[in-house]
C-alpha cells in the first residue's frame, strides 16, 4: 500500500463537486464541512463562477450514473502544467498522451457535457486549491489505524490510497487507486479515513470477483463483508463506528453475511 497525498488536480475537482449538491444520490461528493473550510481559505464561492458552475453541475449530473461517470475526471489530469496543455481543446479531441488515465478519458466522453463543465470549473479554481499547503500523508495515527483495518480488507495492501481534503467522510476507486479524505479535514479523523479506504478496497474486490453487480448490490455486499471480517478479528466496534457515520438509508437492508473468502 503506497500512501500520498492527491494530485492537485484531483483535489480541485473533488473541491468542486464539494460544492454540488444532488440531494441523497449515491456519487454525491456534497460536503457541507469542506465548503466552510474553504470559505475560510479562499472566501465565498459566490464570489467566483463556482457558485453557478456548481448549481449547473446540480442540474446537469442529477442522477447517479452521470455524476458517477463524471467522476472520472478526477483521473485526467496531474495539476496545472498537464491542464493547462489540454484547456484548448475538448474532451472528444484529447489523445491517450494528453492524459493521466486514458481509460478515465474514455469515460468521460461518455458523459459528455457534464464532464467538460466539471473540467472547466476546476481549471479555474485549481489556482487556489494548487497553493493549499501540502499534506502530511504519513502520520503516525494514519498509519497504526492503516494497518489495523487491512487485517479486515487485504485488498488494501494492494491498492494505492491518497488522501484528498475537500472528500471529507466520503471514498472514490479507480482503477488501484483509492481516494478517501484527510484527517484534520471536513470532519475526516485517521479512524474514519483508514475504514473508508478498508471498504472502497473491499469494494474493488468484490467487483474483481464478481461477487455482486450494479451499484447497490456492490456497496450492500462489500458492507456485509468487510463487516464480517472485522468481527472476525475483533474489530467490529470499531466497523460500527465506522458505519454509523454514514447515511445508508438509500441501500435498505445490509445482511450478514457469514464467512468472507479469503
Amino acid at each position: 500500500m503506497r500512501v500520498a497525498p492527491a494530485t492537485p488536480w484531483t483535489e480541485t475537482v473533488l473541491h468542486v463537486l464539494a460544492h454540488v449538491d444532488v440531494g441523497p444520490i449515491a456519487a454525491s461528493c456534497f460536503c457541507a464541512s469542506w465548503i466552510r473550510e474553504a470559505m475560510d481559505r479562499f472566501g465565498p464561492a459566490g464570489g467566483r463562477t463556482l457558485a453557478e458552475d456548481a448549481q449547473l453541475l446540480a442540474r446537469a449530473a442529477a442522477t447517479h450514473d452521470v455524476l458517477a461517470r463524471a467522476h472520472a475526471v478526477i483521473w485526467l489530469f496531474e495539476g496545472e502544467p498537464d491542464a493547462s496543455a489540454a484547456r484548448a481543446r475538448d474532451l472528444a479531441d484529447l489523445g491517450d498522451d494528453d492524459v493521466r488515465s486514458p481509460s478515465a478519458l474514455a469515460l468521460a466522453r461518455e458523459v459528455g457535457g457534464p464532464a467538460e463543465l466539471l473540467r472547466a470549473a476546476a481549471e479555474l479554481e485549481l489556482p487556489l486549491v494548487a497553493r493549499l499547503p501540502r499534506l502530511e500523508a504519513n502520520g503516525e495515527a494514519l498509519a497504526r489505524a492503516l494497518a489495523r483495518v487491512t487485517e479486515a480488507a487485504p485488498e488494501l495492501a494492494r491498492l494505492d490510497v491518497a488522501l484528498a481534503r475537500p472528500l471529507g467522510l466520503r471514498g472514490r476507486l479507480f482503477e488501484r487507486q483509492i481516494v478517501v479524505g484527510a484527517p484534520g479535514h471536513a470532519g475526516a479523523d485517521a479512524e474514519h479515513v483508514a475504514w473508508q479506504a478498508a471498504h472502497e478496497a473491499t469494494v474493488a474486490e468484490v467487483v474483481m470477483r464478481a461477487l455482486a453487480k450494479g451499484h447497490d448490490d456492490v456497496e450492500r455486499h462489500a458492507i456485509a463483508l468487510l463487516r464480517a471480517r472485522a468481527r472476525a478479528c475483533g474489530l467490529g466496534d470499531d466497523h460500527a463506528r465506522w458505519l454509523g457515520r454514514l447515511d445508508l438509508s438509500a441501500l435498505g437492508s445490509i445482511p450478514d453475511v457469514a464467512h468472507g473468502p479469503e
